[in-house]
């Protein structure tokens, strides 16, 4: 059990920030980007040093985590791709990750409409804005500078069922379809017409599945990848033979039916992502379980979740007809749980010295946690960087993520101490992208001495 942080560097996206930072263990800022943008809301570099960052884009559509634009920067901030997904009928939101093709794979919304998710079986009492937001999943194939090539898509409503209506072709009874999604379970009535609300995906390539969170769910799921898009669509073909159906879920067995509210494990989670191979725990789960819903008050835990797999790789269910395991492999619970609490956002990531980085996303707080719950380092993004027109209500964090020293993409790079703000704009200045600032709002900021901006 590790009680020192492990040496390495940190990727930063403040979401309310047109800034992302890369940030050594003693907490300065060595490298930055700038982008038009807020973030919107995932960052991450690739092999080659590059920066791929979601920016949030204008809409006249908006759902919680919406972005709307991923862009690409080299390590001097020049932008060299960026692609918009984003209209009134869909929109890129929260999440995506760079595919070991290059192809990036993004969650987004598209929007259904009143009548068509009524002909589907949606119970009229649920569609209250009058229309339902329904997540899917886009590869795309960057092109040139601005364009893409899409090559698959997976759609949650192609996986449903319902109870409601007897004379739709969905019609089934919920609890013997674990492999659909229950088109009228709301688990988190507070976004009732965003339905799944995904906020996460992660790819394991050795056995070709995605990984995806669903926030209203309160459950995560495995699906098949190596459908054509047209066999992601139905209930047949890819490597399981089921299309594009649920292979896996947990969390929430209320959502199939086989489960009561008591029986609820995850309550509004963030960013499931499997455990790297070579590292403690790998192929396991980690969830950060926020808790906003949770029966015995708000407090947020990080879950390590053990999928038990059969000798065919498939995941086989439990005699009451639930996804195992009872319970998680590993917990992290604050010595006084309700210090530890974060109402959006927020990730987990477990580190090879077998300690885990976590993000507490309301407070931009990263902290590294051992094995046995002890702290073994913390950073506070609103007191670390002093910029932003939003600091005096927030430095939010989607999640931030932990690179080695030795990352191929900082090879040949100098990684020492800069001003956060100041590095990145004359970076900037000299890709003629010269944000609009105002000089007069720069100032010196206690206690770190760097250079921040003031409150609007």
């Amino acid at each position: 059990m590790s009680q020192s942080p492990l040496s390495g560097y940190i990727l930063v996206a403040p979401q309310e920030s047109t800034f992302t930072y890369l940030i050594d263990r003693s907490g300065a800022v060595v490298h930055t980007w700038y982008s038009e943008y807020n973030a919107g809301l995932t960052a991450t570099l690739t092999d080659e040093g590059h920066l791929v960052r979601a920016g949030k884009v204008e809409n006249d559509f908006y759902i919680h985590g919406s972005g709307g634009v991923i862009e690409e920067y080299d390590w001097n901030g020049n932008l060299v791709w960026q692609y918009f997904y984003s209209d009134t009928e869909e929109f890129q939101h929260h999440d995506f990750i760079v595919m070991p093709s290059g192809n990036i794979l993004f969650i987004a919304g598209e929007v259904i409409s009143g009548d068509e998710a009524l002909a589907l079986g949606r119970a009229p009492t649920k569609l209250l804005d009058g229309f339902l937001v329904a997540d899917k999943l886009v590869e795309v194939r960057p092109q040139g500078f601005s364009g893409g090539e899409i090559v698959w898509e997976w759609r949650a409503i192609d996986h449903i069922v319902q109870d409601v209506n007897p004379a739709k072709a969905n019609y089934g009874v919920v609890a013997d379809h674990p492999e659909l999604i229950d088109f009228n379970y709301d688990g988190r009535p507070i976004f009732p017409d965003g339905w799944n609300h995904l906020n996460s995906v992660d790819y394991d390539e050795a056995t070709d599945r995605i990984l995806v969170n669903s926030r209203n769910s309160n459950e995560f799921w495995i699906i098949d990848h190596s459908t054509t898009t047209a066999e992601a669509a139905g209930h047949t073909g890819g490597n399981s033979g089921a299309g594009g159906d649920l292979l896996y879920r947990w969390g929430n067995p209320e959502a199939y039916d086989a489960g009561t509210r008591d029986d609820r494990q995850l309550n509004g989670q963030h960013n499931a992502k499997w455990i790297d191979e070579g590292l403690p725990g790998a192929g396991n789960v980690l969830v950060f379980d926020n808790g906003a819903d949770r029966l015995d008050g708000k407090y947020s835990r990080v879950l390590e979740i053990a999928v038990p797999t059969t000798a065919d790789g498939g995941y086989a269910r439990s005699a009451d007809g639930t996804y195992g395991p009872a319970g998680p492999a590993w917990t992290y619970v604050a010595a006084i749980p309700t210090t530890y609490y974060s109402g959006r956002m927020s990730g987990a990531q477990r580190l090879p010295n077998g300690n885990t980085l976590t993000t507490v996303g309301d407070s931009g707080t990263l902290m590294e946690v051992t094995p046995d719950g002890s702290t073994a380092w913390t950073w506070d993004a609103e007191l670390s960087l002093l910029e932003g027109s939003h600091l005096h209500a927030r430095t939010t964090v989607f999640y931030a993520t932990w690179y080695p020293e030795d990352y191929p993409g900082f090879a040949g790079h100098a990684l020492t101490a800069e001003d956060p703000v100041l590095g990145a704009l004359a970076r900037a200045v000299a890709n003629s992208l010269t944000p609009a600032l105002d000089d007069s709002r720069l100032h010196l900021a206690a206690p770190t001495g760097w250079l921040g901006l003031n409150p609007a």
